[in-house]
């Protein structure tokens, strides 16, 4: 989940319960990740993408999501320059591929208040749900201070040499990162003054419908398939 130009403005799954939502995505990455065969996460990341294509502007924020994702898969081409087969290499790269571009479809675009009340419906203690929510919040204050402070040093400086640019950032990075954690102590301690005792209440409440039967049905139904093919092929 993103507050700025990676952020999802409209969901492909508006109207379904979050819970559902959840359980599918589940069931869908299981099957992902279970899956012998590349043909599985493939096919279903061609889903998910398509599933995206539907509202307009989702396919290409989830593309550009997907850009650090492969970033960070690239390692897994490191050895199939050193000869070894390259199935592996695209096997796990289309299960991590297919794994996030599920999440993004069906869990990222419910905002932070529909997930942490689905994890609190499916009983997920209630700290590390509240430690869920403020690391959501915590993590923007800090991308927003570290943002803010790099435009300020731009602005304010002329251009100078690499070695004082990577000097600045790790100063830069160190303040924010102080910063923070002064903040989130002030605010647990104001918390704790007003009587908070680690569980945040669900304000949201679900309502499951016939057509959340219809997909958490579909997904399962999907998945098993799915597996079955793979296992099946010679």
């Amino acid at each position: 989940m993103f507050l700025d130009r990676l952020s999802y403005r409209r969901d492909p799954l508006a109207g379904f319960d979050g819970r559902c939502r959840l359980l599918s995505a589940a069931l869908l990455i299981s099957a992902a990740l279970s899956a012998p065969e590349p043909a599985v996460p493939g096919a279903l990341l061609a889903a998910a993408l398509l599933l995206q294509a539907l509202r307009p502007g989702n396919l290409l924020t989830t593309l550009r999501r997907l850009v650090p994702v492969n970033m960070m898969s690239a390692a897994l081409w490191l050895p199939v320059l050193a000869g070894f087969s390259p199935a592996e290499a695209l096997l796990y790269t289309l299960r991590i591929n297919c794994a996030a571009a599920l999440y993004m479809a069906f869990a990222a675009p419910l905002g932070i208040s529909a997930l942490s009340a689905a994890m609190t419906w499916f009983r997920t203690p209630p700290k590390l749900v509240s430690l869920f929510i403020l690391s959501y919040r915590y993590i923007f204050l800090l991308y927003d201070s570290f943002n803010t402070a790099l435009t300020s040093m731009r602005l304010r400086q002329a251009e100078q040499g690499t070695v004082y640019r990577w000097r600045a950032l790790s100063a830069v990075f160190a303040s924010a990162l102080t910063r923070a954690a002064l903040r989130a102590e002030e605010a647990g301690m104001a918390m704790s003054g007003r009587g908070f005792d680690g569980a945040f209440p669900v304000t949201l409440r679900f309502a499951w419908k016939f057509r959340d039967s219809l997909l958490i049905t579909g997904s399962a139904a999907l998945s098993v398939s799915l597996v079955i093919f793979s296992l099946g092929r010679p």
